[in-house]
């Protein structure tokens, strides 16, 4: 792995190995630049930091080396002859700058393929990371999907199941079946069906998780508003918050012949349901289907002693 320390820290490491080396010279050796060595040690700190920083620091090297070389060498014994002599002094640091220059440029270009890939192997586990991410995101939709699917598929056969009973001559399989019925649009087994009759408005029938609801609400003032105009009542509206005071959240009236009132469905509890304009639009379709067919909410004489009342006190 190649070093990336500060500039301060690798000059004090080649002035170290320098120092080194020179004591070394004048301490058991000449004290001549290592003239009578070939390979001249010096090489060592010039290789050393063109291998390890680059072209900066080994010109850097090669540069004090050649100071030391031409300060204190003693290649030349004979009769002096100026070129020659400068000839000879200069070969060893020509030396180390070019050698410098192309390991220099080696190790920089190894660097920077070194440095491509790793931003390409971060680059891929990003993508990776992403991939992973997206997997997730689909495995969680299609385990969503498929739950819906196995639930809508037992909706509809609940549904077809409850529609098939309503055409039985029982009046307590077709009160059952208006009673699953309900609770599958509703999504809850909390809710009663009031019916409107003779000026009382009682509780025929509601879903089992029913109870301690008011069997009557002739009185109540949600009764009062509904038979001025059959409209949906919804707890969540401010305006109508105190119609359905400790009764429930959402109130649908049943309209029957005639355009009046025939009967009330309430669901008393919502809870973990998300009241949508599609889970309006199916409550009142069903409380359509119950104000068309007189048949299904018990207005004929045999239906008189079927009807399931809930426990609960009078409003």
């Amino acid at each position: 792995m190649l070093k990336k320390h500060p500039i301060l820290l690798q000059c004090a490491e080649m002035l170290i190995l320098f120092a080194a080396l020179v004591a070394t010279d004048k301490g058991f050796l000449h004290g001549d630049a290592f003239s009578g060595l070939n390979p001249n040690p010096y090489w060592l700190p010039v290789l050393i930091m063109a291998i390890a920083y680059g072209t900066g620091m080994g010109l850097l090297a090669g540069v004090i080396a050649s100071a030391l070389w031409l300060s204190w060498s003693t290649v030349w014994s004979g009769p002096a002859d100026h070129l020659e002599q400068q000839l000879r002094l200069s070969v060893q640091p020509m030396l180390w700058m070019v050698t410098a220059l192309i390991v220099g440029e080696v190790t920089a270009s190894r660097r920077n393929r070194i440095a491509d890939q790793r931003r390409q192997q971060q680059a891929m586990d990003r993508n990776w990371t992403k991939l992973a991410d997206v997997i997730a995101r689909l495995t969680d939709t299609n385990r969503r999907l498929q739950v819906r699917i196995a639930t809508e598929q037992r909706t509809v056969v609940h549904a077809i199941a409850a529609g098939l009973d309503l055409s039985e001559a029982d009046p307590e399989r077709q009160v059952d079946a208006l009673t699953r019925m309900i609770a599958l649009v509703a999504q809850t087994e909390d809710f009663t069906y009031y019916d409107v009759r003779g000026g009382q408005v009682v509780a025929r029938f509601g879903g089992r998780a029913t109870s301690g609801q008011p069997s009557d609400l002739t009185r109540s003032i949600l009764v009062e508003a509904m038979l001025a105009g059959p409209r949906v009542v919804q707890g969540d509206d401010p305006a109508d918050q105190a119609m359905l005071a400790q009764i429930g959240s959402i109130a649908l009236p049943v309209v029957g012949a005639g355009e009046q009132l025939a009967g009330i469905i309430i669901i008393h509890s919502l809870s973990g349901i998300r009241i949508t304009q599609s889970y309006m639009a199916q409550l009142l379709h069903v409380a359509d289907l119950l104000g068309r067919s007189a048949a299904l909410f018990g207005r004929e004489p045999a239906f008189a002693a079927k009807w399931l009342v809930p426990k609960g006190k009078v409003a």
